[in-house]
């Protein structure tokens, strides 16, 4: 027998409000959920929640005893609820700490988003096609996660190539007027324009600018600014070079000044 009288059978009742008073708390806290929509998963971890309670208000209370009793071990009862705790307790933490909230725009375990719900196992996306991700609170916790929309504005950062014969200031007052002229582009903190490389085509920019944040408002302010600075290096005369491979044949023969000679033609291993 599991309980020896009537006392072990309250205690264990008595954990069960415990833990359902517990997760009625949180769940007005979080204010996502309600108890009339309460499904079989919060039941479960009502369960749970009633045999941690069980252990720190009834220390006598072994709820290895109850295990045993039928028939389970305590190995399967342990799996069996490890990524249920995980996610609970991670959903617990989010929900208190609150690092992200339901409109912000994140990134998590490969997947970006709205979110959309922040449950007590899950949180959930919708993507930026239109899908949507239920992602464990778990991984969302303890993996790294990357808030777009936890500040109203994000800076954008461009890279534009010219060519080695053309202006370096005309083509930065060029681009500089673009950034000031677009719309959507942010007046403060201001736009600016610096030559970042010496590349083997090109002398290459950093243009950076800031914008508001949401994703859909960085692409179109993106596409106005990439469109005005390829129509005003046009008007300007400013070459845009792509790549490219200068290949110099020599005469093996030796004849002519300047070429390479016979042995030197030779492959090299």
């Amino acid at each position: 027998m599991v309980f020896q009288d009537w006392g072990g059978v309250l205690r264990v009742l008595a954990a069960g409000v415990l833990g359902y008073a517990a997760l009625v708390l949180v769940l007005r806290i979080s204010g996502k959920r309600t108890l009339s929509k309460m499904n079989a998963f919060d039941l479960v971890v009502t369960v749970a929640l009633g045999f941690v309670a069980a252990v720190i208000v009834f220390p006598a209370f072994k709820p290895g005893d109850l295990i045993a009793g039928l028939g389970i071990t305590s190995i399967a009862i342990g799996f069996a609820f490890k990524d249920i705790l995980q996610n609970w307790l991670a959903g617990v933490f989010i929900l208190w700490r609150r690092p992200f909230q339901v409109g912000d725009e994140i990134r998590t375990k490969g997947h970006e988003g709205t979110v959309e719900q922040i449950a007590v196992r899950s949180t959930m996306l919708k993507t930026y096609d239109g899908e949507r991700v239920v992602v464990p609170n778990s991984e969302v916790y303890t993996d790294t996660l990357l808030v777009r929309t936890a500040y109203h504005q994000r800076r954008v950062r461009f890279t534009v190539g010219i060519g080695y014969l053309d202006s370096i200031e005309e083509a930065r007052e060029a681009i500089l007027g673009v950034l000031r002229d677009t719309e959507g582009v942010l007046d403060e903190p201001g736009p600016w324009v610096q030559v970042i490389e010496l590349a083997p085509s090109s002398v290459n920019f950093a243009l950076y600018f800031w914008v508001e944040a949401p994703q859909a408002n960085v692409l179109r302010v993106s596409d106005r600014v990439a469109t005005g600075i390829k129509l005003a290096l046009d008007r300007a005369g400013i070459d845009m070079p792509y790549p490219h491979t200068v290949v110099l044949f020599h005469d093996v023969t030796g004849t002519r000044p300047g070429d390479v000679r016979r042995g030197d033609a030779r492959p090299r291993t």
